[in-house]
Protein backbone atom coordinates (compact mmCIF):
# COMPACT_ATOMS: atom_id res chain seq x y z
CA UNK A 1 0.00 0.00 0.00
CA UNK A 2 1.43 3.32 -1.14
CA UNK A 3 1.89 5.84 1.64
CA UNK A 4 -1.10 8.02 -0.43
CA UNK A 5 -3.10 4.60 -0.07
CA UNK A 6 -2.71 4.66 4.02
CA UNK A 7 -3.21 8.17 4.09
CA UNK A 8 -6.75 7.60 2.52
CA UNK A 9 -7.29 4.94 4.74
CA UNK A 10 -6.47 6.98 7.71
CA UNK A 11 -8.95 9.42 6.59
CA UNK A 12 -11.54 7.07 6.28
CA UNK A 13 -10.78 5.62 9.97
CA UNK A 14 -11.14 8.58 10.98
CA UNK A 15 -14.98 9.70 9.46
CA UNK A 16 -16.11 6.27 9.63
CA UNK A 17 -14.27 4.93 12.98
CA UNK A 18 -13.92 1.25 13.72
CA UNK A 19 -16.89 0.08 14.68
CA UNK A 20 -18.31 -1.45 10.92
CA UNK A 21 -15.04 -2.21 8.74
CA UNK A 22 -18.02 -2.57 6.16
CA UNK A 23 -17.60 1.38 6.17
CA UNK A 24 -13.95 0.97 4.97
CA UNK A 25 -14.14 -1.20 2.31
CA UNK A 26 -12.59 -1.55 0.16
CA UNK A 27 -9.50 -1.51 2.79
CA UNK A 28 -6.59 -2.80 0.52
CA UNK A 29 -3.03 -4.55 1.59
CA UNK A 30 -1.96 -3.69 4.90
CA UNK A 31 1.24 -5.89 4.40
CA UNK A 32 3.38 -8.32 6.34
CA UNK A 33 2.01 -8.62 10.17
CA UNK A 34 5.66 -9.07 11.24
CA UNK A 35 6.28 -5.57 9.95
CA UNK A 36 3.96 -3.75 12.40
CA UNK A 37 6.43 -2.88 14.67
CA UNK A 38 9.01 0.27 15.03
CA UNK A 39 12.31 -0.72 13.19
CA UNK A 40 15.12 0.52 15.29
CA UNK A 41 16.21 2.74 12.16
CA UNK A 42 14.51 4.03 8.99
CA UNK A 43 11.75 6.60 8.31
CA UNK A 44 8.95 5.08 9.71
CA UNK A 45 5.42 6.91 10.39
CA UNK A 46 4.29 5.31 13.47
CA UNK A 47 0.72 6.13 12.89
CA UNK A 48 0.47 4.99 9.16
CA UNK A 49 2.63 2.02 9.25
CA UNK A 50 2.40 0.55 12.77
CA UNK A 51 -0.88 1.88 14.49
CA UNK A 52 -3.62 1.94 11.79
CA UNK A 53 -2.88 -1.58 9.96
CA UNK A 54 -2.74 -2.87 14.18
CA UNK A 55 -5.92 -0.98 15.23
CA UNK A 56 -7.61 -2.44 12.07
CA UNK A 57 -6.39 -5.82 12.44
CA UNK A 58 -7.59 -5.61 16.38
CA UNK A 59 -11.04 -4.53 14.68
CA UNK A 60 -11.38 -7.47 12.44
CA UNK A 61 -10.43 -10.27 14.53
CA UNK A 62 -13.48 -8.72 16.74
CA UNK A 63 -15.82 -8.17 13.95
CA UNK A 64 -14.86 -11.39 12.03
CA UNK A 65 -17.70 -13.65 14.29
CA UNK A 66 -20.15 -10.46 14.21
CA UNK A 67 -20.36 -10.06 10.56
CA UNK A 68 -19.60 -13.50 9.63
CA UNK A 69 -16.21 -12.35 7.48
CA UNK A 70 -14.73 -15.25 5.72
CA UNK A 71 -10.77 -14.97 5.07
CA UNK A 72 -9.22 -16.73 2.23
CA UNK A 73 -5.54 -18.24 3.14
CA UNK A 74 -3.20 -19.44 1.08
CA UNK A 75 0.07 -20.68 1.87
CA UNK A 76 3.84 -19.74 -0.26
CA UNK A 77 7.13 -20.07 0.12
CA UNK A 78 9.90 -21.97 1.64
CA UNK A 79 8.39 -24.55 3.23
CA UNK A 80 4.74 -22.79 2.70
CA UNK A 81 5.71 -20.41 5.39
CA UNK A 82 4.39 -17.46 3.59
CA UNK A 83 0.70 -16.95 4.53
CA UNK A 84 -1.08 -14.66 2.46
CA UNK A 85 -4.74 -13.96 3.81
CA UNK A 86 -7.95 -12.22 2.25
CA UNK A 87 -11.00 -11.08 2.88
CA UNK A 88 -13.14 -10.64 -0.01
CA UNK A 89 -16.34 -9.02 2.06
CA UNK A 90 -13.70 -5.58 3.10
CA UNK A 91 -11.52 -5.91 0.25
CA UNK A 92 -8.92 -6.51 3.00
CA UNK A 93 -5.67 -8.67 2.34
CA UNK A 94 -2.61 -8.97 4.85
CA UNK A 95 0.18 -11.78 5.60
CA UNK A 96 2.27 -13.28 7.61
CA UNK A 97 5.99 -14.69 7.70
CA UNK A 98 6.41 -17.52 9.80
CA UNK A 99 9.60 -18.92 8.68
CA UNK A 100 11.99 -16.90 11.49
Amino acid sequence: MTREEKMELADKVKRFGLDDLRKLAPIGDLGYENGWYPPFFGDVDMYLDVELPISIMQAFREQKSVFGFEVEQHDEGWARTDHQYYCKELGLRWAVDSSG
